[in-house]
Parts: C-alpha cells; sequence; structure tokens
C-alpha cells in the first residue's frame, strides 16, 4: 500500500486551481522512489497496485502550471525522456496525465488531435513535403518538449512541458531520415490554435523530498 501525504502543501499554481473536493480526490498523482528521489508513476486509481515505495499526493501539491503555446511556437522533442515514463500498469500514459491536467484546469474535454502544424523543419527553416518525407500520424502521445529548435536532454529539475503530438512527431528525432541521412536538428510548430502545455520539473521533485525530510514516511496513513 502506498503513503497518503494528504497534508503536503500546495503550490501557488496548485492553489489556482480551486478544484472542488470531489475533482481532489479524482485528480490525486503517485510519485515512486527511484535512488534518493521520487518520480511521477501514475494518476491515482482506488484499488491500484502500489507499494511501499509509492506515495500519493494532492495533484495542487506537485503542480508546475501551464501555458498556452500561440499558433506557430516553435519547439523540439526532449532527448532522453524515454526514460521519463509511466511503468506499464494501470493503463496510464503521459497523455492521459495531460489530458487529467487539462481537465483539472479548464473542465472540459481536452482536443484529440496532434498540436503540430503536420511538418517537420530543420534550421534552414524549410517545411519538407510531407508526403515525400513524414507523415504526421500515429497515436496521440503527450511529449516532453522544450520552447526551443535544438533537441536537447535538459538537467535534471529544469522546467520542461507536456504536449499532445502524434506518435510520428514524438519520435521524429529518433527514426526520422532525409534522403537517407539521420537528422538530429528536427524542430516542430504549434498549428492554428493555441495549445495547453503542462509545465513538469524534469525527472525531480524537491518539494516531496524536503517534505519527507521533516515528516518521514513512517508518519503517514497507507492508503
Amino acid at each position: 500500500m502506498a503513503y497518503y501525504l494528504k497534508d503536503l502543501p500546495f503550490t501557488e499554481e496548485g492553489k489556482k486551481l480551486k478544484l472542488s473536493d470531489e475533482d481532489r480526490e479524482r485528480f490525486r498523482l503517485v510519485y515512486k522512489r527511484e535512488g534518493d528521489g521520487w518520480v511521477l508513476h501514475d494518476i491515482y486509481e482506488k484499488g491500484g497496485e502500489y507499494g511501499d515505495d509509492c506515495i500519493v499526493v494532492p495533484l495542487e501539491s506537485t503542480y508546475k502550471g501551464h501555458m498556452e503555446l500561440d499558433p506557430g511556437q516553435i519547439f523540439a522533442n526532449v532527448k532522453g525522456s524515454t526514460g521519463d515514463k509511466f511503468p506499464v500498469g494501470g493503463g496510464c500514459t503521459w497523455i492521459a496525465f495531460w489530458q487529467c491536467m487539462y481537465l483539472a484546469t479548464y473542465h472540459r474535454e481536452p482536443p484529440q488531435n496532434c498540436c503540430t502544424d503536420g511538418n517537420v523543419y530543420c534550421h534552414n527553416d524549410i517545411a519538407y513535403n510531407i508526403p515525400q518525407y513524414f507523415s504526421c500520424g500515429g497515436n496521440l502521445c503527450g511529449g516532453h518538449v522544450i520552447l526551443n529548435s535544438l533537441s536537447i536532454e535538459p538537467e535534471k529539475g529544469n522546467l520542461v512541458y507536456l504536449v499532445p503530438i502524434c506518435n510520428n512527431h514524438n519520435i521524429m528525432n529518433v527514426c526520422y531520415r532525409i534522403e537517407g541521412v539521420y537528422n538530429h536538428n528536427l524542430f516542430m510548430k504549434i498549428g492554428n490554435n493555441p495549445t495547453f502545455a503542462v509545465a513538469l520539473s524534469y525527472r525531480a521533485n524537491e518539494l516531496v523530498q524536503d517534505y519527507l525530510a521533516q515528516r518521514p514516511l513512517e508518519t503517514h496513513e497507507k492508503i
């Protein structure tokens, strides 16, 4: 059973959500121990199988905020983010997490389409011909991105964003190639509509760690 940190203080952004009691029960997050820290593991589900290495916290306690990305905003995939994912089990994915945040913020169903303009770009800012080189499509994913035209791996704790992109855009820096040459300097642009982007602290959660330094796990109830 997981430890429930129900008294974990809310972040400033978390306070702005103003969730109802029902929503507060619905939107709880599970973190799992990894080394000396904690990483996001799941959206809490009553009856879910969580071990002693897991903690359950209110959404408002870890919420880093969000922003609206304007049409035309340049962004790139985060390198190495495949290691920052939910484990198999419970059916939870990063796109499910993005949808959860959207519902908690706007209280309406989230969009179901890739947020890009359908193209990929290189650093000469030429959009490659889609039928010839690239096809926007596949399942919708929660892509870890940075607001930059160069794909990099951020330092632990740096701010990154989660946006809804198709599987093809999500993996393009891994397997995409042009005329037989692999290209790792590709980026994307937001399409015609503003896009809801969830802010994440990359592979880190210092608030939880600081709290547990004062109130060890053993002092909390299990659920």
